[in-house]
């Protein structure tokens, strides 16, 4: 079957150059991490190790993308998933992981002196139930999977099959209603700390990355949280065969822009990562060149206002 017939060749095309922007933004929020010890705090590993999942779904759509340029559609169900799995393991990993940000940010701006003093095998513990709960998820799609039944489109959502399927969508569907309430949590408590005036170096600290977070929340809001409720919704609602695969199709616009802009919402809103950014391209003089002369020139605009 011709491949225009499924997906049509620009969003094909489009959708591959996102997931390849998406790829080195992420490779390099990893990097930085691992480079920069200003951003090896406890969180910034686990916004490091969430940009190391992302940058392996962007891998995997990128994959599934280079599948439909090949013109290999129409396989069954059980290639569908192989092909998929470990995309699909970093999708949950994506999931879990941004719930325990979430957890790390509202038990630091509610408890900002017992925060410091957390072991990190609670980290550690948190990472191996994401792991866990992530592999099982996965894997629980191979045993509904089957060669018999076709699948015209390999995508995220027609990877899982039957009860998988289901099991799929709900857990990430409970998953995205925490995250959602466990950041609004966060943001109320550290308002409350802000208008009390406690701790007020805790809470600047917290609400620099907080402000970050939230526009990675938003954008998580606007596309996964998005993604899962429309297709719980589809689970609900009986749609025609082509009204489901359309979309499955435009539901992978949501997946991938929550996988690939991580990185530009990081260079926009926190210094520490876009300063990182900088110099691990080796920018920074550029930058720095630019900022001193729209100080200079703001210097000159002042004193002029004066003379007038």
């Amino acid at each position: 079957m011709n491949a225009t017939n499924l997906v049509p060749a620009p969003m094909i095309y489009l959708t591959l150059g996102i997931s390849i922007i998406g790829l080195i933004g992420n490779l390099t929020i990893v990097f930085v991490t691992v480079w920069n010890k200003r951003l090896q705090s406890r969180c910034n590993v686990l916004i490091g190790l969430l940009a190391l999942f992302d940058a392996i779904v962007c891998i995997y759509l990128i994959h599934l993308r280079v599948l439909m340029i090949l013109d290999m559609y129409m396989i069954t169900s059980t290639k569908c998933f192989l092909f998929s799995s470990y995309g699909l393991f970093a999708l949950n990993m994506q999931s879990s992981l941004g719930l325990v940000i979430g957890l790390d940010r509202l038990y630091n701006v509610t408890f900002p002196t017992r925060y410091s003093q957390l072991s990190n095998s609670v980290y550690t513990s948190f990472i191996l139930m994401c792991v866990i709960f992530s592999f099982v998820i996965t894997f629980s799609g191979y045993s509904y999977s089957s060669d018999t039944e076709i699948v015209s489109v390999c995508l995220p959502p027609t990877a899982y099959t039957d009860k998988s399927r289901v099991i799929w969508i709900g857990s990430n569907f409970i998953i995205s209603i925490l995250v959602i309430l466990v950041y609004g949590g966060a943001h109320i408590r550290c308002r409350i700390l802000k208008a009390n005036h406690v701790h007020e170096q805790t809470v600047e600290t917290v609400n620099r990355l907080l402000k970050s977070l939230t526009v990675v929340i938003a954008i998580y809001v606007c596309t996964w949280f998005l993604t899962i409720s429309s297709l719980v919704v589809s689970q609900v609602i009986t749609f025609s065969p082509l009204a489901t695969a359309e979309i499955n199709r435009q539901l992978g616009w949501l997946v991938i822009i929550n996988a690939s802009l991580n990185f530009f919402v990081y260079f926009w809103r926190a210094s520490e990562y876009r300063k990182a950014f900088l110099r691990l391209y080796g920018l920074s003089r550029l930058f720095r060149t630019e900022s001193t002369s729209m100080e200079a020139a703001s210097r000159v605009l002042k004193s002029s206002h004066v003379r007038i």
